[in-house]
């Protein structure tokens, strides 16, 4: 007996076949697409390390401090804008610096006008002390030249008497009309003529007594000449020190010392760039109150660029200091850099890494070979050793 075919049948098979007309081949796209998808995966799986790092760009920064508590008076530059060593940056404005330097400039104005009235005191003081001085030496020359004037007076007189007595011992000497008149039984010269020459005598001993009386005077004069002179040069220096000119000439140096420190440390107020570079971020406004060691802003200097590159602490023999490595800045464009300097300490990783979270080692990269492209600080740049 003939079993008869489902009806449903045929027909199932004829929609299979419409909707699969080539399913031979579909399978096998799949099956090659499926083996080149996992070939990519264990591909980037066991792909080198050295194509799975990137640095980020650095400057070399230099922060600029206010160096003292104070505010923010002036801002002289903009961030991002070029300035040369020495450029001012900031104006501080500190309000006890200023109070004691007014105090300051009226002390030195007030002894400045103390020293002025001591030097006239000391003027009018001197030329009097002068004055009397010089009278004083002139009447002790004149008196010396009147002393000198007696002496050799005296000195001529002493010269004639002692010719005049040379006269008495001549034997041929005429003798007076007295003298002529001899005594009963004496032979010597009369009494008369003998008094005569004794007193000549005594007038020859008693110029010679005022020779020597005038010359003693006249050594007085001249030493009382040189004492007022050696007086007068001294005197300047005398009357200074009686009218206190040295201690307010000392009070005044050291008030404009104080005075000079404070103008120094005004002018510190104005803060200057250390070094040529870039302004970095700027965030501060006139008025804004600033600490000591407070950071101002940064100048960023661009001959000075380096990368740093966080390194798996399993990878950190690829990077040993001097090697060389490949770098890769935007637009394709490859430089080389060197190691300069690795972290002395590793820094754990994440937390979201899990059991497999390895340590990372921070690296510094500096250029080696051609000038690094421009681009801005904070540039991701791929590194790659060299091979």
């Amino acid at each position: 007996m003939h079993n008869p075919t489902p009806e449903g049948r045929p027909a199932s098979r004829a929609e299979d076949q419409q909707l699969h007309p080539r399913r031979p081949g579909l399978v096998l796209a799949l099956v090659l697409v499926a083996m080149g998808a996992g070939s990519a995966l264990a591909i980037w799986m066991h792909a080198p390390t050295e194509a799975a790092y990137v640095g980020y760009l650095q400057v070399a920064a230099k922060p600029i401090t206010a160096g003292r508590d104070a505010r923010i008076a002036k801002v002289l530059v903009q961030e991002g804008q070029l300035v040369e060593a020495g450029a001012p940056l900031f104006v501080l404005s500190d309000a006890r610096l200023e109070s004691d330097r007014a105090l300051a400039e009226r002390t030195v104005q007030r002894l400045d006008a103390e020293l002025s009235q001591a030097q006239a005191r000391a003027v009018v003081e001197l030329q009097w002390r002068l004055d009397e001085l010089d009278q004083d030496i002139f009447e002790s020359r004149l008196k010396s030249a009147k002393y000198l004037q007696e002496k050799l007076a005296h000195e001529v007189e002493r010269i004639a008497r002692k010719e005049l007595l040379k006269e008495f011992d001549n034997p041929f000497r005429q003798k007076t009309v007295q003298g002529q008149i001899r005594q009963i039984g004496q032979d010597e010269r009369s009494i008369v003529d003998e008094k005569a020459r004794v007193d000549t005598m005594l007038k020859v001993h008693e110029s010679e007594n005022a020779i020597e009386v005038a010359a003693a005077q006249i050594e007085m004069c001249d030493s009382r000449v040189a004492e007022m002179e050696k007086l007068k040069a001294e005197l300047p220096d005398k009357v200074r020190l009686s009218m206190g000119i040295h201690v307010a000439e000392a009070r005044l140096a050291e008030a404009q010392d104080a005075l000079q420190q404070l103008e120094e440390s005004q002018a510190e107020l104005t803060l200057r760039a250390e070094l040529p570079g870039t302004i970095g971020a700027m965030t501060l406004q006139p008025g804004d109150a600033v600490t000591a060691t407070e950071p101002l802003v940064e100048i960023l200097d661009a001959d000075h660029r380096y990368l740093i590159v966080h390194v798996r602490s399993t990878d950190i023999d690829q990077f040993a200091k001097g090697t060389e490595l490949d770098l890769e800045f935007p637009n394709s464009v490859h430089r080389l850099g060197r190691v300069v300097k690795t972290s002395t300490k590793a820094v754990p990783a994440d937390a979201e890494a899990g059991a497999c979270r390895i340590s990372q080692i921070a690296v510094h990269i500096e250029p080696a070979g051609k000038i690094w492209p421009e681009v801005p600080y904070g540039t991701t740049i791929k590194v790659r050793p060299e091979d």
